[in-house]
């Protein structure tokens, strides 16, 4: 049985069972520290991308290191989850969202898996999330928090630490975006350049557009995502694990991927 991939916070280790830590070293450098356990029986690997006790800001995340240590624990499909700021006024504080799709307004480097490589694939972002984590995610959270889930969103993800100016995210909203996140690019694009199905859920947990955040609200919120994310997960990792053999279209994103040789 292939194991399943998930990508976090903290809060989410009382989840498995027996877990054990270990930290991946390979071409890219050394992984955040990466548990090794199971869900209900089926196994999984997580992975907290800030490391224990939120350690690593998001400029300091090796992106690279994370999905090549999945890619080379035999993970297909990986579940990610993070939290972010809603534009669109209809997502309220605590609903779980599903993106479809993303803008990405980071100015990180490394860019790609083959930065600094003699071969380099260009691939292809369409669909932006693997339609079948997408779905075991949607199905998991409408079982968990009906009328408070929605799965058509778009997510522009910046790059912190600071938040955006209130220019900054008119001109988003205009645009047709609905979250503001700062985590979970590049790791959809890195993924896919290693053909591996990838898919987040969302819990905003600010308004933007210059509203002010609340200090005491806030630590309760993030502690609500938490319990919320721990009832969804098990179902969709054991949607995920039944449906093993589905095909979709990350599997095959290097099939006809543009390659060049430098």
């Amino acid at each position: 049985m292939q194991p399943i991939g998930i990508i976090g916070g903290s809060g989410f280790y009382d989840l498995m069972d027996d877990a054990e830590v270990f930290i991946h070293d390979n071409e890219y450098g050394r992984s955040s520290e990466i548990y090794r356990g199971t869900i209900d029986g089926y196994p999984v690997y997580f992975l907290p991308r800030h490391g224990p006790n939120h350690k690593i800001i998001v400029s300091r995340i090796n992106y690279r290191a994370n999905m090549k240590a999945f890619k080379d624990l035999g993970i297909q499909r990986i579940i990610a989850t993070n939290s972010v700021g809603a534009l669109n006024p209809n997502i309220a504080l605590g609903d779980m969202v599903i993106p479809d799709d993303f803008l990405d307004m980071t100015k990180r480097s490394p860019y790609s898996m083959y930065d600094n490589t003699t071969e380099a694939y260009h691939v292809g972002m369409s669909p932006a999330y693997c339609p079948v984590v997408r779905k075991a995610l949607i199905d998991a959270a409408n079982q968990v928090m009906p009328g408070h889930v929605h799965d058509e969103a778009k997510i522009v993800i910046t790059e912190g630490l600071h938040y955006e100016t209130q220019f900054e995210d008119k001109l988003f909203l205009s645009w047709g975006i609905d979250l503001v996140g700062m985590t979970t690019l590049p790791e959809a694009v890195f993924a896919r350049e290693l053909a591996m199905c990838y898919a987040h859920i969302c819990m905003p947990n600010n308004y933007c557009l210059g509203v002010e955040i609340n200090a005491a609200e806030l630590p309760v919120l993030l502690k609500a995502g938490v319990e919320a994310f721990k009832k969804i997960i098990p179902i969709a990792v054991k949607t995920l694990a039944s449906e093993e053999g589905e095909d979709c279209v990350c599997k095959h994103a290097l099939d006809n991927a543009i390659l060049d040789k430098q």
